[in-house]
């Protein structure tokens, strides 16, 4: 089976500064996104997130038909197969105080299937912990659709009208659909699902980035039966097997 290679990771941390305005710099990205918005075509998305309120982390977005989103949309609302928030905040990757890493050129989904591609640049504080990001992403299905009209013009077809991009899910529905998929994947009751069972459970949640949500893990050993402290450990050893 042929992989697709992975993104251009990009690190810059020499010389850098430290982030002492964390608001200022949220504003300076605000501001490159706005610039860009007299840039960019209708088929263009950039956005700016708060990696500090993950439920709410859309601060700024040019064009935002292309993912459904809006300011105050959740990080999770996100593209699906986003290479850049599985490998830079999901996974929460060590990082040098103050870097800046650029995911260049990967290619993600929206959440109605449309294939997006995508850069991204996340900024870390002086903990070397995520704080900012700016993505651009741009819909390819714009392109296809393009191809299809001049196709039709060329060769007389009636082609199927194109689904409406589906309307944003709100936050507890995103919640509650990544655990049930999760869930879903034991075959069996919660009652009757092995310990092992459970930690693959919480493993597909933290995969999807559940747990930067700030309440998920309280709410997900309510579902599992166990304490948040279990929760806790599960997440450990996750992160154990991946380092």
């Amino acid at each position: 089976m042929n992989l697709a290679p992975a993104p251009p990771i990009i690190r810059s941390h020499e010389g850098c500064r430290p982030v002492h305005d964390e608001k200022a710099l949220l504003g300076v990205l605000q501001g490159v996104a706005k610039a860009l918005e007299c840039a960019v075509n209708q088929h263009t998305e950039v956005v700016v997130h708060n990696l500090r309120q993950p439920e709410a982390s859309i601060v700024e977005i040019v064009n935002g038909h292309v993912s459904g989103r809006h300011v105050g949309s959740a990080i999770i609302a996100g593209p699906a197969e986003d290479k850049a928030f599985d490998t830079l905040v999901a996974s929460k990757a060590a990082a040098h105080p103050n870097e800046v890493r650029v995911v260049a050129n990967y290619t993600s989904k929206a959440r109605d299937g449309r294939s997006l591609r995508s850069s991204s640049v996340v900024m870390f504080d002086a903990d070397g912990v995520p704080a900012a990001a700016l993505c651009v992403n741009v819909d390819m299905g714009a392109i296809e659709r393009l191809q299809r009209d001049i196709q039709g013009a060329l060769i007389p077809t009636v082609l199927p009208p194109l689904p409406a991009p589906r309307a944003e899910t709100n936050i507890e529905d995103l919640i509650e659909e990544i655990i049930a998929s999760a869930l879903d994947t034991a075959g069996a009751p919660v009652e009757r699902m092995s310990k092992a069972e459970k930690k693959t459970a919480v493993s597909i949640m933290h995969e999807r980035g559940l747990f930067v949500i700030r309440g998920s893990v309280e709410r997900v050993a309510a579902r599992l039966g166990v304490t948040k402290f279990t929760i806790y450990n599960y997440l450990d050893e996750i992160g154990a097997k991946r380092s």
